[in-house]
């Protein structure tokens, strides 16, 4: 076998066996799954020693505060660290009272249930998503000899958060959780602080809230925005701002237009008055008689004087007075707003040109084409929609067409761009994807490179058999030699080498063709000579 020859298999093999192992540490690798993290030094060399004794393989983080276990074995190793009594950097809970304490005072008792309490709570709000850590301080209620000198219960917990704001509706949860854990404790006596100080996480705070709602308002835009413009055709910001202190407003409108009548009140009064008459003189007008007259009891009418001339020649007086009131109509309104409410509403959007296939010669190109009004109009309708808009609070969305810096009026990108995503939004779906795509690349490439070529050389190797070589040789009209024969069967190309080792695996699949073969030749010789 030629050396080239020699060479590509062993380099074939090579990569044969490299692509196998390869294989194989792919599919048997461990998979490791952190058993506990955020130890101390002694809890995690603890650890190790108690898998070390469970027959459990481990290995430690490069800072050694977190180790980690295979998969398969997670829960064995759980076991066997709970039956340890590890870890033991955080403070225990009522595992506190596993242990009897026959010497311990009524102080003593209580001081342990107020640790233990904590402890628990530490463990609770631990396990919560958005919390690492905690440690949680507790002051239990006093009650004094008078009502006015009770101590209510309060509580203070420092928080070591995964990301760096903790979302309102977890706070009040937190609090919450902490009031009804302890008698007597309310959630406003609950004071939450982070682990870089921080105390803007009162229940009426809206600051770490700030945030979250423009990302989900953000989200909402791209999202009813995106089947009508195209993937990566919208940009969009959205600013909300907040009310941060309470107000209060009165209003009082006064309606000139409508009156209502109140009240009426009428007066008739009519009097009569009569001349003097009779003879002139004292006897006529005595003093007395108009007194008697004005001394008559009410209701009651006085007597009748038989005066003719009087009734004859008397004047009666009328007088009518009406008095009217009359309300304006009159509206009071008294508006109390709390902190937290949303003021006003900003977004700004961009939308890129539309998309539009045109024919150039024989070839089809992409090319971008300013949208209409009544498209921009509709798609101002459905951003305003999706953030909530209201004019009277002030709230304004700004969209605007403009053309992207990426556009290209040549090449056509949309559909390798929406052919990605697919492939993108599918390998998120499944993690597991990639290994079995990668694994079924490696055996076509293992086929095609490795499996193939030696088949091709495995077959020009030892397909043509050397019966008819030498069975050519032999019944060669001519009586030439067998060399020239062989020769002239392979041609050229074939090397003395690779005719040698030809003739020699003949010579062995069938010695005895070949020893009649060598006696032809050598009674050809002796008639030639």
């Amino acid at each position: 076998m030629p050396a080239a020859q020699r060479r590509l298999l062993l380099m074939c093999g090579a990569a044969l066996l490299a692509l196998s192992a390869l294989s194989i540490w792919w599919g048997t690798r461990t998979d490791w799954r952190t058993l506990f993290s955020g130890m101390d030094g002694r809890d995690a060399v603890a650890m190790q020693q108690q898998l070390t004794v469970a027959g459990i393989p481990y290995q430690t983080t490069p800072d050694g505060t977190a180790v980690q276990v295979p998969a398969e074995q997670l829960d064995k190793a759980r076991v066997a660290i709970s039956t340890g009594g590890l870890p033991q950097s955080g403070r225990l809970g009522f595992e506190l009272f596993d242990k009897p304490n026959w010497v311990g005072s009524e102080f003593d008792e209580k001081v342990n249930f107020q640790r233990a309490l904590e402890g628990e709570l530490e463990h609770t709000i631990g396990s919560l998503e958005a919390v690492r850590s905690a440690r949680v301080h507790i002051v239990l209620p006093k009650q004094g000899a008078f009502s006015s000198e009770d101590q209510p219960a309060k509580a203070s917990a420092v928080l070591k958060l995964r990301r760096s704001n903790l979302p309102r509706e977890q706070s009040d949860a937190i609090r919450n959780l902490i009031a009804g854990s302890v008698e007597g404790l309310h959630s406003d006596g609950v004071t939450l602080v982070d682990a870089d100080g921080r105390t803007d996480l009162s229940p009426t705070s809206a600051s770490g809230n700030d945030l979250e709602q423009e990302h989900l308002l953000h989200a909402k835009l791209i999202q009813v925005l995106k089947p009508l413009a195209g993937a990566g055709n919208v940009h969009a910001t959205v600013s909300i701002a907040y009310l941060r202190g309470s107000e209060e407003h009165t209003d009082e409108v006064y309606d000139p237009q409508s009156a209502t009548p109140v009240s009426t009140q009428r007066t008739d009064q009519t009097s009569a008055a009569s001349r003097p008459s009779g003879v002139a003189g004292a006897s006529s007008n005595p003093p007395g008689a108009q007194a008697t007259v004005n001394n008559a009891a009410p209701n009651t009418a006085p007597a009748a004087t038989p005066t003719p001339a009087a009734t004859q020649n008397g004047q009666t007086q009328t007088t009518h007075e009406e008095s009217n009131s009359y309300a304006v109509t009159r509206h009071v309104t008294h508006t109390e707003e709390a902190p937290g409410r949303v003021r006003r509403v900003t977004a700004a959007i961009v939308v890129n040109d539309r998309e539009i296939q045109q024919m150039s010669g024989k070839r089809m190109h992409t090319a971008w084409q300013h949208r209409t009004p009544e498209e921009m109009k509709q798609l101002q309708q459905l951003a305003q929609a999706a953030v909530g808009f209201d004019d009277k609070r002030g709230d304004q969305v700004v969209l605007e067409n403009v053309a992207f810096s990426g556009n290209n009026d040549v090449a056509p990108a949309g559909g390798l761009t929406r052919a990605f995503d697919g492939v993108t939004d599918m390998l998120r779906a499944q993690p597991t994807l990639p290994r079995a795509v990668a694994t079924g690349i490696g055996i076509l490439i293992l086929g095609l490179f490795v499996l193939r070529p030696l088949t091709k050389q495995t077959q020009q190797l030892l397909g043509t058999p050397a019966k008819p070589l030498l069975t050519a040789a032999s019944t060669s009209p001519t009586g030439q030699p067998a060399e020239l024969a062989i020769g002239d069967a392979t041609g050229a190309r074939m090397s003395t080498q690779h005719v040698f080792d030809r003739v020699t695996e003949g010579i062995h699949a069938e010695p005895e063709s070949s020893r009649r073969l060598i006696g032809s030749w050598i009674g050809a010789a002796e008639e030639a000579d």
